[in-house]
């Protein structure tokens, strides 16, 4: 089992990320999107990408936002694999087409 990030390594790692940021020791984030339809996309892609890690996020859909908290439920707190899937997500965020 991995240890959970010290607070001095967390915000080493955060500077890496630019759509996230950390409250109670979870990485969150919120992307906004035209409608329903995009965010539920959107949704369905972070899903394909946490199962493929086998690490599961909490995503909230609502018209046009998702929200993301991302933390190692077993160390209860911040690890290297959560920083990793954040990139991930961060990545796909990137190859949307906001037009």
């Amino acid at each position: 089992m991995a240890n959970s990030l010290s607070k001095e390594k967390v915000e080493k790692l955060i500077e890496n990320l630019d759509i996230w940021g950390v409250q109670n020791e979870k990485l969150v984030t919120r992307i906004e999107f035209d409608d329903y339809r995009e965010a539920c996309f959107f949704a369905n892609t972070v899903f394909s990408i946490a199962e493929k890690e086998f690490h599961h996020p909490k995503v909230v859909v609502e018209y046009g936002a998702v929200e993301i908290d991302l933390w190692s439920h077993d160390v209860e707190g911040l690890t290297e694999r959560d920083f990793e899937l954040a990139e991930k997500i961060e990545e796909n965020v990137s190859n949307i087409d906001w037009n």
